[in-house]
């Protein structure tokens, strides 16, 4: 039987990781759109420097754009990542704080 201690001990140790997750978010999320900023950078500056129609021009850009193009990509999967954990933490706050509830009313 999990006993209402253990529970809070674990509610402690979750909120203590929550605690800890708005600043890791608020970092991936700055890294993200940092990440973004440098793709367009180096898209538009290979876009102005190429040479033929606009569509040959794009082409251009993308080519030289796409490692940061790639920094991208994996810069918003880490963000949805660390948010997806937040709110898994969340959820897990939320569901130990109903057990423990429920634990109290059944000693009631």
């Amino acid at each position: 039987m999990i006993s209402p201690e253990m529970i809070r001990q674990e509610l402690f140790v979750v909120g203590k990781e929550l605690g800890k997750a708005a600043d890791a978010i608020y970092k991936l999320e700055t890294a993200a759109e940092q990440a973004e900023l440098d793709y367009q950078k180096q898209f538009d500056v290979a876009f102005l420097s190429g040479d033929g129609s606009i569509e040959d021009r794009k082409a251009f850009a993308r080519g030289q754009a796409e490692q940061a193009h790639e920094g991208l990509i994996v810069a918003r999967a880490a963000y949805n990542r660390g948010k997806m954990k937040a709110k898994h933490l969340e959820l897990e706050q939320m569901r130990l704080m109903a057990v423990l509830k429920s634990i109290q009313a059944e000693g009631a």
